[in-house]
């Protein structure tokens, strides 16, 4: 299968995730996109490696294409110090990649937050390192190390989906995660920024092309 018609199959996979008002967009990350990076853009990625600057350029290829969708002109998506992007007034987004595709989520309003990661088992001394004692009670035996991926893929997503509420930065122990097939819940173990014990985020889980995506949609 080519790289267009596997972001195209993760794509389809992609926008059932989110509300039908969310763009859902996935390019290949190839080298020599840089050349499609905006002036402002090229400037935060100068003196990256080159892997770094083809996965930076096809995310914001991916997001320019979401914001077509939505009706919206092409714009410079900068960074802030905290590196999430900087949307247009009145955009809602979320940008995610692995080694080999870019994807961004957009939408007028509420924030949102995205995931991608390759769907395979992750090593067992970073089980405690991304799962709660909770998390990790939730899981089967079977496969843990798959379901701890997914795991991670949630905190991620709904990580990003609750930044721009709360600008906070923290680590994976403050999110404890329940997963339901296709779906999980996100709970706040400590109080961030208004946000108290126990409030929740719900979000969607899907596999395509041996990945695992995660969305929240707020």
């Amino acid at each position: 299968m080519t790289a267009a018609l596997r972001a195209a199959e993760v794509e389809r996979t992609l926008a059932t995730l989110f509300p039908a008002d969310v763009a859902v967009a996935v390019e290949p990350i190839v080298p020599g996109r840089e050349a499609s990076l905006w002036p402002g853009e090229a400037r935060q990625i100068a003196g990256s490696v080159p892997a770094r600057v083809a996965e930076f350029a096809a995310g914001r290829a991916a997001a320019r294409r979401a914001l077509g969708m939505l009706g919206q002109p092409p714009a410079a998506i900068a960074t802030d110090p905290d590196r999430a992007p900087i949307w247009p007034p009145g955009i809602g987004g979320s940008i995610a990649h692995n080694k080999t595709l870019a994807v961004a989520v957009l939408r007028m309003g509420a924030p949102l937050g995205v995931d991608i990661e390759e769907d395979t088992a992750l090593e067992s001394e970073l089980w405690p390192v991304i799962c709660t004692p909770e998390d990790l009670a939730t899981l089967p035996e079977v496969d843990r190390g798959r379901y701890v991926r997914h795991v991670f893929a949630a905190k991620e997503a709904a990580y990003k989906a609750q930044f721009p509420i709360t600008a906070s930065l923290f680590g994976f122990g403050t999110l404890a995660i329940r997963l339901n097939g296709d779906s999980f819940t996100a709970r706040f173990c400590h109080p961030v920024a208004g946000l108290g014990t126990g409030h929740e985020m719900h979000g969607r889980i899907g596999l395509a092309q041996g990945l695992v995506l995660t969305g929240v949609a707020l």
